[in-house]
């Protein structure tokens, strides 16, 4: 998934990795119980991945002036081009301390860029741009999808396996309804209260709907 001037490419690229993860949670029942563990797992860390990828390109689209799926060309009150100069005005938005600590550069590595998983932070540099597709962005978070708040607690168990993150993940699942889980599948596989889907299932579809939205 890369950068580019159309946002519909964008879009496509997001949607053929979120169907594709749908499909593996879709047949997670033809698998022995120690393989669901691992697909669980796997979804949840490339679901993750995907939003950190997806949020810096459309970002980085955004900056350059992309073309968004409606056909309308994205104003913004900055002239960036190269990816190392955008990465460090993300970075001067979203992380200031961090900025002024790298002597408040024109240019960043890849390396040095704010790791972003909330949308939220992605408004910021578009109020600060002054970018005409905000309204696109604001009207992908009146979904209000926890997708973006709660899948980190997930990710980081499944990633790290220790005694700290199945604490996090145990008492952000509290705030879910999710009350005493044995393990972090059990928090994916949970039913949503008044939806067909589980929590994983129900992330997967938020974010399709989330990115269409998103790039409009």
């Amino acid at each position: 998934m890369r950068a580019s001037m159309y946002l519909g490419r964008l879009n496509d690229a997001a949607q053929y990795r979120l169907e594709r993860l749908h499909r593996l949670y879709n047949t997670i029942g033809t698998l022995p119980v120690p393989q669901q563990s691992l697909r669980l797992a796997y979804i949840s860390i490339e679901l993750d991945n995907l939003n950190i990828c997806a949020l810096r390109e459309f970002t980085i689209s955004t900056i350059r002036g992309a073309k968004t799926t409606t056909g309308k060309k994205i104003k913004v009150n900055t002239i960036l081009g190269p990816e190392e100069e955008i990465g460090a005005y993300m970075l001067s938005i979203t992380n200031s301390v961090k900025y002024k600590n790298l002597k408040s550069p024109n240019r960043i590595k890849r390396t040095d860029e704010q790791t972003i998983r909330d949308p939220k932070e992605i408004e910021k540099i578009l109020v600060a741009s002054a970018a005409s597709n905000l309204g696109s962005l604001q009207n992908a978070l009146a979904l209000n999808s926890n997708l973006f708040r709660d899948l980190k607690f997930i990710r980081h168990f499944y990633a790290h396996r220790s005694k700290d993150t199945f604490v996090k993940a145990s008492l952000n699942a509290a705030m879910m309804g999710i009350q005493n889980p044995n393990h972090p599948d059990e928090i994916l596989r949970h039913i949503v209260t008044g939806r067909p889907h589980s929590v994983l299932e129900q992330w997967i579809v938020e974010a399709k709907f989330f990115y269409q939205l998103l790039m409009e």
